[in-house]
């Protein structure tokens, strides 16, 4: 694609804005010293726009140069453009105030910011799962290809619905709730004990389940197999490609839910547990030895005419 067809679509001006945002929002992390739970109130809004600046532009790809045709190209770009931005917006406006925007209920306008916030990851998840259909109905993008996109989009579908997993009131804040108190609904830590300072920027748990980390992984999944993709454009198809581009998705989809099951059982990714740590272990070797062998294939050899 020319920079002239990416110009007309929403979601890459989508991304630019997250970038614009991004770069915008990094002084006021030195500027404003003000902390929520131990972390600069900054930090959330940046890591926000990232994600969702690097979805927008390797999504907008994916319609542009699989799904030009599709009749609902452009009106998908439009819900996930404008879902995006209400999400950034409440995250941003809720650091300025200096109040949580995740899993607070601890009045009506932060009440009803985290409903809207729901609602419309949401409705941007459902979109982005229709995408998947007419990917797997194209008919001219090659098998390795397509399959390349599908467990993208898949996985990605998987690792935004995680995140429903954080937002279930437990019994102790429901057990408040009906005494009247209301101040969280729902948390990314799972387990008994503190969460600890968590990973720097991140600032995941390495002491007790944390579900950012799942949720994270599957999501930015999708990059790594639209990469795989475009490499595979222009290499000769082969069965080898399908079987390993299918057997590397099987391989991280397990990953992510295995993610998910130590998480719940309340257990740190980060932390060294034998039989989780063993099985990541097994589950990259692959992966990295399927994705060498993926990149090495040659391309299509050009035709050359000699006189």
């Amino acid at each position: 694609m020319k920079y002239a067809d990416f110009k007309r679509q929403p979601l890459f001006w989508n991304g630019i804005a997250m970038a614009v945002l991004t770069i915008s929002m990094i002084p006021l992390v030195f500027l404003d010293t003000r902390t929520l739970l131990g972390v600069n109130l900054w930090i959330k809004p940046i890591k926000f726009t990232v994600s969702l600046g690097v979805y927008s532009l390797s999504t907008v790809w994916i319609l542009e140069r699989f799904l030009k045709d599709w009749r609902f190209n452009r009106k998908t770009q439009i819900v996930l453009t404008i879902t995006s931005v209400i999400e950034i917006v409440l995250i941003t406006l809720q650091a300025a105030r200096g109040e949580s925007s995740h899993f607070n209920v601890s009045n009506t306008w932060n009440q009803i910011v985290f409903s809207i916030m729901g609602t419309s990851i949401s409705i941007f998840w459902l979109f982005h799962l229709g995408m998947i259909l007419p990917i797997l109905k194209e008919k001219r993008i090659s098998k390795s290809v397509r399959e390349s996109l599908l467990w993208g989009l898949t996985i990605a579908g998987f690792g935004m619905i995680i995140g429903f997993f954080m937002t279930q009131p437990r019994p102790e804040q429901l057990e408040l709730m009906k005494q009247g108190i209301f101040q969280t609904s729902g948390s990314h830590s799972f387990g008994t004990g503190e969460p600890g300072q968590g990973l720097t920027f991140f600032g995941w748990s390495t002491v007790i389940g944390d579900m950012r980390v799942p949720h994270f992984f599957g999501m930015h999944v999708m990059q790594i197999f639209f990469v795989i993709a475009a490499s595979l454009l222009h290499k000769k198809e082969t069965s080898d490609q399908v079987f390993m581009v299918r057997f590397m998705g099987g391989l991280f989809l397990s990953m992510n839910i295995l993610m998910v099951v130590q998480t719940l059982l309340g257990q740190s990714i980060f932390s060294f547990q034998p039989l989780f740590t063993v099985v990541y272990g097994i589950h990259l070797l692959f992966i990295v030895s399927l994705g060498l062998r993926l990149f090495s294939f040659p391309k299509f050899l050009e035709p050359k005419v000699f006189i």
